[in-house]
């Protein structure tokens, strides 16, 4: 009788290897998933104006406000007033009366020592043609 032939299951071995390359894993999404959890919300807060009646009859003033109250909600830190301004642009679509705003920044964050995550956030809404009642 060959006891290799009945035997079954994982080395010490392999379940060491297994355990390291789950928890590099799991420390990989611990550390992404804050990058990624932000992106969303501004995504969130982004298409909240986009779905806003009266966006695109709104102020650049307006819209700041309007995103940083969902920030503010959202409990998005890496903005204040001030800073979204700067990134925040309006602009008018060429041959319409219709305008679009573009919020684009990047979004870093620590992975191991002195090496970086960095996400490049590039959002454009358009609004249609201004509509008067």
């Amino acid at each position: 009788m060959n006891l290799k032939s009945n035997q079954q299951g994982i080395s010490l071995s392999g379940l060491i290897m297994a355990c390291v390359v789950l928890g590099i894993g799991a420390l990989l999404f611990m550390k992404l998933f804050p990058i990624y959890n932000e992106k969303m919300k501004v995504d969130q807060a982004m298409d909240r104006l986009a779905n806003n009646p009266d966006g695109a009859r709104m102020t650049k003033r307006a819209m700041v406000k309007a995103i940083m109250r969902q920030f503010d909600v959202n409990d998005v830190e890496s903005f204040d007033t001030p800073t979204l301004k700067k990134r925040l642009q309006v602009g008018r679509k060429k041959g319409s009366k219709g305008k679009f705003i573009t919020l684009a920044y990047e979004i870093r964050g620590p992975l191991f020592s002195n090496l970086d995550i960095v996400m490049n956030y590039n959002k454009v809404i358009e609004f249609g043609p201004v509509k008067t009642d």
